[in-house]
């Protein structure tokens, strides 16, 4: 790598004025402190219930932007190789997820059905309450300690450039393993288990994907700010988001799969246990009309939208299109919670401000991350800084 591409790549570190990042944080704190004030109060199952939405969401986010640079290593993607260390700054978040996973269980009596109620079957052991907690937090943990090595590796890289990418080729097919073992683990006590009688032998896929589809999207979406205000220009061209709006459109796609597979054989096999979590979901109002929507977000609209070659590589376009998928994705996490703790479909100025709060969250960790280290990993032997992108 020519020395003058290095120099220039190290350069823009500590160039995101310390106020952006101050924004975020107090932002961060108005959340937490709607959550706090209303965590007790006579709307607490209602906050708890969004916060575990948030903390599902954000987390998969979190890590799935590892996950995807995990899949761009593996795989030998030359082209993509400017995203990584940007999406690899997701993961900044996942320490802070360690936390509210925590906190999430302070609160288990809102939103974790079976943490009081025994059901006189084997799913006694496997949904006592103590067993799921130290599953999840253990499990998670792991996944943490791997993607402490996993960037620790990759920021190192940049300076001993071939060294150490065998080592990070050992360390991805791990973290993308034990990924998807605990999301699923996630999907399964969080989700699944709010309503015990039903389940889905497709359904961890669906999250982690999901939560991956969802990384792809907010790669795109902060990617761009960050190459206008750093200069990002001789290293993110056009041919990126062209790659990056078919990958986006293609897991669309995947998507959608995922989902029709679960509902096409609970719905024909018509069993009642089964098909009530569906029905509730997709026939009946109040979460219909939100079923629709969420199916329009993120399939409809992204896979029609990004057929024209136009779409992907207009940057502003691009962006909108990932980021009705990305809310598309929040819903749908929002859709799978919330009416297994309730019939109502309630969103108000606090439920606002705790989302609020878990995204600014991680985008100040995200930024301090991108801050401190360099944004381009310019040690990657596959790395080429003369490269305008497309090729592969």
């Amino acid at each position: 790598m020519d020395q003058a591409v290095n120099q220039e790549i190290l350069a823009k570190r500590n160039q995101i004025p310390g106020w952006v990042f101050m924004v975020f944080v107090a932002l961060a704190v108005v959340g937490a402190g709607a959550f706090v004030v209303n965590a007790k109060g006579e709307n607490a199952e209602q906050v708890w219930q969004l916060f575990l939405v948030n903390f599902l969401f954000w987390t998969g986010v979190a890590q799935g932007g590892l996950v995807f640079s995990c899949i761009l290593r593996i795989t030998n993607a030359r082209w993509g190789r400017g995203l990584l260390r940007i999406s690899e700054g997701f993961a900044s978040f996942t320490i802070v997820s360690l936390v509210l996973l925590l906190v999430l269980f302070i609160g288990k009596e809102f939103i974790l059905p079976y943490a009081h109620h025994h059901y006189h079957s084997p799913k006694d052991i496997w949904l006592n309450i103590n067993f799921v907690m130290a599953r999840n937090v253990i499990g998670f943990a792991i996944l943490l300690v791997l993607n402490y090595f996993y960037l620790k590796t990759s920021i190192e890289q940049d300076l001993n450039g071939r060294e150490r990418i065998v080592r990070l080729k050992k360390l991805a097919p791990a973290v993308i393993v034990v990924y998807a073992l605990v999301f699923s683990l996630f999907a399964w006590d969080f989700i699944m288990s709010l309503d015990p009688h039903w389940f889905s032998t497709l359904f961890g896929p669906y999250y982690f994907i999901g939560s991956l589809i969802a990384a792809i999207g907010a790669t795109i979406i902060l990617s761009v700010p960050l190459k206008r205000y750093l200069g990002l220009d001789d290293y993110l061209s056009l041919h990126h988001y062209w790659d990056m709006g078919k990958i986006l459109q293609g897991f669309s796609l995947f998507w959608v799969y995922l989902m029709f597979s679960q509902l096409l054989t609970i719905w024909y096999a018509n069993m009642p246990e089964e098909t009530g979590f569906v029905i509730k979901r997709v026939v009946d109002e109040p979460f219909r009309s939100l079923a629709w929507a969420i199916l329009t977000c993120c399939f409809i609209f992204p896979f029609v939208s990004l057929l024209p070659r136009t779409h992907k590589i207009v940057t502003p376009i691009v962006v909108f299109i990932a980021t009705v998928s990305f809310s598309g994705l929040w819903m749908d996490k929002f859709l799978l919670v919330i009416p297994s703790l309730t019939d109502e479909l309630v969103f108000g100025i606090n439920h606002f401000l705790i989302t609020l709060g878990f995204l600014a969250g991680f985008v100040a960790t995200f930024l301090l991350f991108v801050n401190r280290f360099p944004v381009i990993p310019f040690g990657d032997p596959y790395f080429d800084g003369k490269s305008k992108g497309g090729g592969h």
